[in-house]
């Protein structure tokens, strides 16, 4: 089942925060003298709330980030032939790059790791990211250009016409097919992991996974959260908006995806 991107778009704004906890605002004081509508506004407040404390999305992080770090020694004897890199994100129109599209903070990471491996491997990288907008460049090339010039790496190949993770995956799978590759190290997000190789495996990609930035602890004594992580912060609720977007976004490969 096929959806286009303006409707998946539209789709996220009513069902992702904070726009489904503003519709249950919106409600609520629709309904705001009726004990309903009360109600609405109390869960819409709350969820504000816990969505921008560390203390949940750190709860949340957890739920996803169930995929382990690799080390450099377990990549290095994995039996992969290449980094394979989906991109995610783009920043428009740049004046500083006399309008130019440079790669998103996400697609930075994601580079910035993929270099670090390919530098204690030895493996060459494979980028896969198409256009998000009919104008734009697409993300392989921005970033294929981002590391010729910074760092003089070339890709070994480009997927330019993926735009989102299930199509990165079965574009990728093509390309690795026609350069005779048959394992690789996949870098994403630790929260974007699971539906990364779920997307793999459904394309026939042996992939070893090579998670990094985990938005979860890294070691958890089971004591409870302290009341600072209980303190509301505006940059969890950005986390949150990633988190639970990959969590729906697992529904709805399971949905879809069959």
């Amino acid at each position: 089942m096929e959806i286009d991107v303006s409707t998946r778009a539209f789709l996220k704004l009513l069902l992702l925060p904070p726009g489904n906890l503003l519709i249950l605002l919106l409600i609520g004081w629709l309904f705001a003298r009726h004990v309903f509508g009360r109600l609405l506004i109390l869960l819409a407040i709350t969820g504000f709330y816990l969505l921008s404390t560390p203390a949940a999305v750190d709860w949340l992080a957890e739920q996803l980030e169930t995929i382990p770090a690799a080390t450099p020694a377990e990549l290095r004897h994995s039996g992969a032939q290449a980094i394979l890199v989906p991109l995610a994100g783009v920043r428009r129109d740049n004046p500083e790059l006399a309008g130019a599209d440079a790669l998103g903070p996400m697609s930075l990471q994601r580079i910035d790791h993929a270099l670090l491996l390919h530098r204690e491997t030895g493996l060459p990288i494979v980028l896969s990211g198409g256009k998000i907008r009919r104008d734009d460049q697409p993300l392989a090339a921005i970033a294929a250009e981002w590391l010729r010039q910074r760092t003089e790496v070339k890709p070994l190949a480009l997927d330019t016409a993926s735009r989102d993770t299930w199509e990165n995956m079965r574009n990728s799978a093509g390309l690795l097919r026609h350069l005779d590759i048959q394992r690789v190290v996949l870098v994403t997000h630790a929260y974007h992991m699971p539906r990364a190789l779920l997307g793999a495996q459904a394309a026939g990609i042996d992939a070893v996974a090579a998670p990094f930035a985990f938005e979860s602890p890294s070691e958890s004594d089971g004591q409870p959260a302290s009341p600072r992580e209980w303190a509301p912060h505006p940059g969890y609720l950005g986390r949150s908006y990633l988190i639970l977007h990959e969590m729906a976004g697992l529904v709805w490969y399971g949905l879809t995806r069959q």
